[in-house]
């Protein structure tokens, strides 16, 4: 299962490890209560409506509970969207996650990738039932603007199309452009989210998707039962609805991610600018081997489609951590300058 690894990150022999895009705050000490408290009616099924966990939501985001949907993460939503639509073209805007093209394919599909919102448009045009883009982006963490966004939803509509917008680091992000309850309230756009990131429950696994309650119906029937455990159902619960905790999330990424810039800028790096809780830079082919030497794990990014480094180059993207970490892996990055 090695491979699963080094598709999306996660090294636990590593000392410090920046692969992951988690919450630097780790999990709340309310969200850490909720879960024990939920371990002892373990006993039990977990509620198949998730009820309580779509109610909190529903206050987190403004969005009615019946048009929310639960999930064991957000990678279970998305294949279970793909199931839902088998057979179907997609366009993917590239280069990001690339479980929106493996899902599609999995269940028949054809996945065409597109680079820019322009060509998103005319793929739509061309045919492509789904337009998949992340929002802010990963690798990158580029967030579109909002005439970017709204431009296609149109787009969409008018051809009979979806939006799929994966806004799973959205919580991240610094005053945005939009909302994700405007664009839930265009009748062709799915938000998927996800608290795995935010709220450091990856563990736990939690995603959920906001649209019409028809196409969440339809996508509901490709889910298994009982798919979302009490644990999870808790600890969603618990965690959207701490908005301190959001607000000292935020500000703590802002910090610590200028903390990053400028440690890759001073090591000669140019990390891309991002509104999310990574960096995207290019470096030496063998610097993420030279840094686990030092116990520290960066994430390759040679499997991303349409990332194409220079010669000799590879990128590479960096989660950001608490500020112990980062210096860290500041002082190696310089160690391996000398």
């Amino acid at each position: 299962m090695r491979f699963l690894q080094d598709k999306h990150g996660g090294d636990p022999q590593a000392e410090i490890d920046f692969s992951v895009n988690i919450s630097p705050l780790g999990m709340s000490g309310t969200v850490f209560d909720a879960c024990v408290s939920a371990l002892r009616r373990a006993d039990r099924y977990p509620d198949p409506y998730c009820a309580a966990l779509r109610a909190a939501l529903s206050v987190k985001e403004s969005v009615p509970a019946e048009n929310i949907l639960a999930g064991n993460g957000a990678a279970e939503l998305i294949y279970a969207y793909a199931a839902s639509h088998a057979g179907e073209r997609a366009a993917v805007l590239a280069p990001t996650f690339s479980e929106y093209a493996n899902a599609v394919r999995a269940f028949g599909g054809e996945v065409g990738y597109v680079f820019d919102f322009a060509a998103a448009e005319r793929a739509v045009c061309g045919g492509a039932k789904t337009v998949f883009v992340c929002a802010p982006n990963n690798p990158d963490g580029a967030m579109p603007s909002r005439g970017e966004v709204f431009s296609l939803a149109d787009a969409c509509a008018a051809s009979g199309a979806r939006l799929f917008l994966d806004a799973c680091f959205y919580d991240f992000v610094d005053d945005p452009e939009f909302s994700l309850t405007e664009l839930f309230a265009l009748p062709n756009v799915l938000v998927l989210q996800a608290l795995t990131k935010s709220c450091a429950l990856a563990g736990v696994r939690l995603g959920y998707l906001m649209g019409a309650s028809e196409e969440l119906q339809r996508i509901s029937e490709k889910s298994q039962p009982w798919n979302v455990s009490s644990l999870a159902q808790a600890a969603g619960a618990a965690a959207a609805v701490d908005r301190r905790y959001f607000g000292l999330l935020r500000e703590t990424v802002r910090t610590e991610r200028a903390f990053l810039e400028d440690a890759l800028r001073r090591a000669g790096y140019a990390p891309f600018p991002s509104r999310a809780n990574f960096l995207l830079f290019e470096g030496e082919e063998d610097l993420a081997a030279r840094l686990k030497e030092r116990g520290i794990a960066i994430r390759d990014c040679g499997d991303f489609a349409g990332l194409t480094p220079a010669a000799g180059k590879r990128y590479y993207r960096i989660g950001v951590r608490t500020h112990a970490e980062n210096e860290a892996l500041r002082r190696a990055l310089l160690k391996e300058k000398e």
